[in-house]
């Protein structure tokens, strides 16, 4: 039951570029065949809009095709890494379809002129770990102070992608650099992206991003207001779930995701659902913590006792955890399985096994109503 949320994939190449050859017909209808619902077309470089493509193929009921950006600096004698901006207004006449310049230009330099802009949008740094590619390795994240080394660093971004396509080796890596800027009081929000250039063995929304959403049942007339509102849950309500097929929704001491919950009596109760199709299992709950990260939480075994079905015909899970809280802090539930999700999937097992995070819950642990920057 995903009721609210907008099924999202934030890094999606179209055949633009050199990395992507797959037809944009293609690439459409692989998107509505995934359940995505929207779409950010963000090749590298290059404005696309196939929003026009989506509406003369009749499908404009299931798919959201968004016009984005992925800022690329290989090129640049200083690389930077990758980034998403989005959305933004297509040229086709202009070159590149009007995309921000970025070669030989600092992340501080692209990043002002892109907060800028009149039209809301989201920045997203993407895949920082990759080296060459890779933000927070080119600028030297430092985790004491959740900013890079680098003078040209600019800490001014949205969004964090902590969860790549079939990359799970980064996760926890990236989770870290997640809880590195809650801890430090710089309140992004987690994604998670495909960052797909074919379509078979790198399927459209595997992962993705649920984002809860008012234009939530209003594909068919997506427009300029649905487009501010998504931007606006991303920014600021920042109720996510990361998933590659199982759906969580979490509450504690009655605070959503992207919520403050104030601490009773120094407890905070976490109610968690898990909801996830009868053809792959949920076998291990647990929440992981951004400043008190040694405190322990049981992870939670589910047991088949654990499992109800819907209506629907899913399977559903249902669990409780108490956190002790004696100061300010945040954390995500983690619920993940060990059997891939073949034969809907194929690939390396690990790499398609059940995983799904839910954004962040902040904890007010001295009852001044704030978190950690929120």
């Amino acid at each position: 039951d995903t009721a609210g949320y907008v099924a999202t994939d934030f890094l999606q190449h179209t055949m633009l570029g050199a990395d992507a050859s797959v037809a944009t017909r293609d690439r459409i209808v692989s998107n509505v065949a995934e359940g995505v619902e929207v779409a950010v077309a963000s090749e590298h470089n290059v404005v696309a809009d196939l929003e026009p493509l989506v509406r003369a193929m009749h499908l404009e009921a299931y798919l959201v095709s968004i016009p984005g950006d992925e800022l690329t600096t290989d090129a640049s004698r200083k690389p930077w890494g990758h980034a998403n901006v989005f959305p933004l207004a297509a040229f086709p006449a202009k070159p590149r379809g009007g995309a921000p310049a970025v070669r030989d230009r600092s992340a501080k330099d692209v990043f002002a002129e892109l907060r800028a802009m009149a039209a809301p949008h989201v920045l997203q740094v993407n895949h920082p770990r990759t080296g060459l590619t890779g933000y927070f390795d080119q600028y030297r994240l430092d985790p004491a102070t959740g900013e890079g080394r680098d003078p040209d660093y600019d800490p001014g971004f949205d969004a964090l992608e902590v969860w790549n396509g079939r990359n799970v080796d980064a996760r926890a890596q990236l989770l870290e650099d997640y809880f590195t800027h809650l801890r430090t009081k710089h309140v992004v929000t987690a994604t998670a992206d495909t960052d797909t250039h074919g379509i078979v063995g790198q399927e459209s929304g595997y992962p993705r991003t649920y984002v809860r959403s008012t234009a939530e049942g209003r594909l068919s007339t997506w427009g300029d207001a649905e487009n501010a509102e998504l931007v606006r849950a991303v920014r600021v309500g920042r109720d996510v779930v990361l998933t590659s097929g199982p759906f969580l929704r979490v509450r504690a001491n009655d605070a959503p995701i992207g919520g403050i919950a104030r601490a009773r009596g120094g407890k905070v109760i976490v109610e968690v659902h898990v909801e996830c199709a009868p053809w792959f299992a949920i076998e291990r709950l647990r929440v992981a913590r951004a400043v008190d990260a040694a405190v322990a939480t049981d992870e939670i075994v589910v047991t088949a006792a654990m499992t109800t079905p819907t209506p629907a015909g899913a399977r559903a899970v249902d669990a409780t955890f108490t956190l002790r809280a004696a100061r300010d802090d945040a954390f995500v539930v983690i619920a993940r399985g060990s059997s891939p999700m073949t034969p809907v999937l194929s690939g390396e097992p690990r790499e398609i096994a059940p995983y799904a995070m839910s954004g962040a819950i902040w904890i007010d642990g001295d009852g001044d109503g704030r978190a950690l920057g929120r």
